[in-house]
Formats: structure tokens, sequence, C-alpha cells
């Protein structure tokens, strides 16, 4: 797709692609051909807090999706909430991915169903 110049902006999931370092590759690979990244998100605040760094460090960033701006369960679940101001996020200063997840919110919340919505049957 990137040598056929048949996409402008990667948007690569990266919960789905390897991991930070697969989705750095990706990046890298767009941004020599020109094309933007718009890191995708679906999985809440963990991988949006991963997307983050990502966004941070690859020059041809363009936009990050989010769910709104991660409220409700999405910052409950946090023991600091990630940080946005006029529209833009704040990067967090903190080590690692910058964000630390609340134990006691996470274990009033224990998933107990036998599959993932991603591996769920279709009709």
């Amino acid at each position: 797709m990137l040598e056929k110049q048949a996409a402008a902006i990667m948007q690569m999931a990266l919960g789905r692609v390897g991991g930070i370092l697969e989705a750095k590759k990706i990046a890298g690979m767009a941004e020599a051909y020109y094309a933007r990244i718009a890191p995708h998100l679906y999985c809440g605040p963990i991988e949006a807090a991963a997307n983050i760094q990502l966004d941070t460090c690859s020059p041809n960033f363009l936009i990050q999706e989010s769910i709104e701006t991660w409220g409700g369960f999405y910052s409950d679940i946090l023991k600091e909430p990630i940080k946005w101001e006029n529209g833009f996020i704040i990067p967090s200063t903190k080590p690692g991915l910058g964000v630390e997840l609340d134990e006691e919110v996470a274990a009033k919340h224990i998933y107990t169903g036998d599959s993932l919505t991603i591996n769920a049957p279709r009709d």
C-alpha cells in the first residue's frame, strides 16, 4: 500500500499489530513514504497510553483516535486520568506508559464472560 501510495494515513491498532515496537516500525515505514499515522483505539486507557507514547515519538503523527476524552470508567480505572487541554491530549511525564491502574476499581469490574467480543460469533 505504501509503495503504491494507496494510503495517506495508516491507522494501525497497537493492540493488534504486536505492540509498541511493531507499531513504531509501521510508523517508520509510513514516514518513509510520506504517509501519516492516526493510531486506532478500541481497548481503553492502557492502549490509549501506549498510543500516546507512539504519537509523541513519531514525526508523522496526525491525530489520535479516542473514546471521547476517556472519562467515566476509562478515567476511574486509572489512578490519575489521561489529561486533556483545549482538545489536545497532554502526554504524561511519568515513567513507562505514564498511567497506573487503580486495582480496587479493576477488582470491582472483573470480567466473567467466556469469550471476548472480538471472538464472539457473528450473525
